[in-house]
Formats: C-alpha cells, structure tokens, sequence
C-alpha cells in the first residue's frame, strides 16, 4: 500500500507496519488507520502517520530510552481494545515534541501497539508519576513537527 505524507512523499507502506487505533488517538478520535514509518535519518524515530491525511503524524519514541524505569500499569480491561494478553506482545511508545527551547515525552499518554494483531491504543495514564512534559536529550533534528 501506498500512502502519501507531507514528510516523505509518497511512502510504500507494509501490511505488518498498518495499525488500526478503534477509538482513535486524544484529540483526534475521527483519525483510526495509520502507519509507523521509521524515520530515514534519525534512529530511534518512528512516525505514526494517518494513512488518510498526508499532514497528520506524531513523532514516537520508546520511553525506555530516556526513562529506563518508564512502566505502566495497566487492568486487562483497559487492553481490551487491542485483544492484547501478554505484555510481551506490546510495542510502547511516547510521543515526542519540540518547543522552542527543548525536546519533551509525553510519558502520561503512552502509545500501545499489539503489533500481532495490528491494533493501537493511546492510554492515558492517571495515577502516573510521570510527566506530560518530561524533558529529554534529543540531538537529532525533526522534520516538521506535527
């Protein structure tokens, strides 16, 4: 499959790298299918790119890399949504910014990814410890943020 980005052009995309989120991301729940796409120049960075609008992509990174305790605590409940029954069969993911004066994780709305089955959750975490806004070392540059 073939999908357009504002980033990459046009962009060959695997059936393995398609992942539908059933109840959409915070603040964009009309948005459900979309692509991870590794970013060419920056190791580390993937983008989940909506595979219906070229503009709308989030930067994600793993939580583990800045934050080597980063876990979350979650009910079976809450997992339902993407059928996941083993936490070995999670992707986990933050999402990345950059502001004017430093790059930030959102580590309280960690991304979940049950790759098997390719389904996607974002999971807003209530009683975390962690940041919305936790400030990172990230040397590299972004493209465009979205």
């Amino acid at each position: 499959m073939e999908i357009l980005t504002t980033r990459f052009g046009p962009v060959t995309i695997n059936a393995q790298d398609r992942v539908e989120f059933p109840k959409g991301l915070v603040g964009v729940a009309q948005l459900k299918r979309f692509a991870l796409v590794a970013d060419p120049q920056v190791r580390g960075l993937t983008w989940l790119q909506s595979t219906r609008d070229p503009v709308w992509a989030l930067a994600l990174v793993s939580p583990r890399v800045f934050v080597p305790d980063f876990a979350i605590r979650t009910t079976p409940d809450q997992l339902r949504p993407i059928q996941l029954e083993s936490a070995g069969d999670a992707d986990v993911y933050v999402t990345l910014n950059r502001t004017v004066q430093n790059f930030t994780v959102n580590l309280q709305a960690p991304i979940i990814i049950h790759r098997r089955r390719s389904l996607g959750m974002q999971l807003v975490l209530s009683d975390s410890q962690f940041s919305v806004r936790h400030t990172i070392n990230f040397g590299a540059p972004l493209r465009m943020s979205a």
